[in-house]
């Protein structure tokens, strides 16, 4: 029971990586409010693991103040917040015809999801963070993309960076209150993500097939790629007091990913 007595407000808890984390972290003793756009989905979460939950798209005006106070009272306070909701749409610049290309609309929606509502729900949560103190923890979902720039991603990746270096800076504003401030990098995980992104089924399969056997190091060995339960993995850590004393960090789980270069 690694977070009991925990406070935890999950994002992107419908799907993939949050629903996850949520399911970890209730396991491991704190009390969990999730949310998501799915509220159907968030409903059947609410009656596996026994959490609280709100659906809403944290891209909307209000919603991630709305969601902090629902936590806020559901919960009586929040001693941890997971930014885990995220999209990726990709847009290449000198896009072949029919292919997505690079524009302000597709910068708005990569970064509105990936950058601004995290921020914002950092905002928003700040208040009650600082109120619990020593022990209090943000987990952000951010991606390898951050790291390394990838062919057709240019705003999905400016995104991620962007919200890799709003973490250190977090980090450094909130270390005199004993909260910490962490991100996990995930390389290519088996979610829903690229789908909802528009990538075809038969597409998929072949991404996720060159990905273990090309582009992941670890996946030559294993023959898989990380699973959201890698990730929930480490946010535990990275929430737990097991961690105390690491805050600012952007921590991949990629299966050495980060060390190649385009392939």
């Amino acid at each position: 029971m690694a977070l009991a007595g925990k406070l935890a407000l999950v994002t992107g808890a419908s799907s993939g990586i949050g629903q996850a984390i949520a399911r970890r972290f209730a396991k491991e003793g704190a009390s969990v409010l999730a949310t998501g756009r799915n509220a159907v989905a968030l409903k059947e979460l609410a009656a596996e693991i026994g959490c609280s939950y709100e659906a809403a798209d944290l891209t909307e005006p209000g919603a991630c103040a709305h969601v902090v106070a629902a936590a806020e009272k559901e919960l009586g306070g929040i001693t941890t917040l997971v930014n885990s909701a995220g999209v990726l749409h990709a847009g290449a610049f000198a896009a072949p015809d029919g292919a997505p290309a690079a524009s302000l609309e597709n910068f708005d929606v990569n970064f509105a999801a990936n950058a601004r509502a995290p921020y914002e729900m950092l905002v928003e949560a700040t208040p009650h963070l600082v109120a619990a103190g020593v022990g209090a923890a943000v987990v952000n979902i951010s991606s390898v993309n951050g790291k390394q720039s990838f062919a057709t991603l240019g705003a999905y990746c400016g995104s991620k960076a962007a919200i890799d270096h709003i973490a250190r800076c977090a980090a450094v504003d909130l270390a005199p209150h004993g909260v910490r401030v962490n991100n996990i990098n995930p390389g290519v995980t088996v979610t829903p993500l690229q789908q909802r992104g528009g990538m075809s089924d038969e597409a998929y399969a072949a991404f996720l097939e060159r990905s273990a056997n090309v582009t992941h190091p670890l996946g030559a060995a294993t023959g898989d790629l990380s699973t959201p339960g890698d990730i929930a993995d480490l946010a535990l850590f990275l929430a737990s007091n097991q961690s105390r004393f690491i805050t600012g960090e952007v921590i991949c789980v990629d299966g050495g990913r980060q060390c190649l270069g385009a392939r």
